[in-house]
């Protein structure tokens, strides 16, 4: 594995962002060149901004190839009624049905709308 993609991982296991809510911990997002918003260094258009929970571990990822890269397993797909999505700008989550609106409900921040290509890799049908 190359220097560059040993550092991305590095810094993708420790990424910690500030939680919304003090009384809450902090909610965490991981990937692989992550900016501010959970763009990663696969997805990372102005839209991108959507991560997803794996099935099995139950951790947030920008998208499935940074979980695949990181973990030791490969990306569960998750029950559409979980709240297995979170936006990368504000935090929120949200379940398929929420999501499947292209925007966030809580911040409003659009969603790229080719992700619906995935649909079969991030939820069981």
């Amino acid at each position: 594995m190359n220097m560059v993609l040993q550092n991305h991982l590095q810094a993708a296991k420790s990424s910690k962002r500030p939680s919304l809510d003090k009384r809450t911990p902090a909610l965490t997002i991981q990937g692989v060149g992550l900016d501010k918003d959970s763009r990663c260094m696969h997805y990372h258009t102005k839209n991108d901004v959507v991560a997803l929970a794996c099935a099995q571990c139950h951790q947030h990822f920008a998208c499935y190839q940074c979980h695949d890269a990181i973990m030791t397993h490969k990306f569960a797909p998750a029950d559409p009624t979980a709240q297995s999505v979170m936006c990368g700008v504000c935090h929120q989550t949200m379940d398929y049905q929420a999501y499947s609106q292209n925007e966030c409900p809580n911040c409003h921040h659009a969603f790229n709308p080719k992700c619906a290509r995935h649909q079969d890799i991030y939820f069981e049908s």
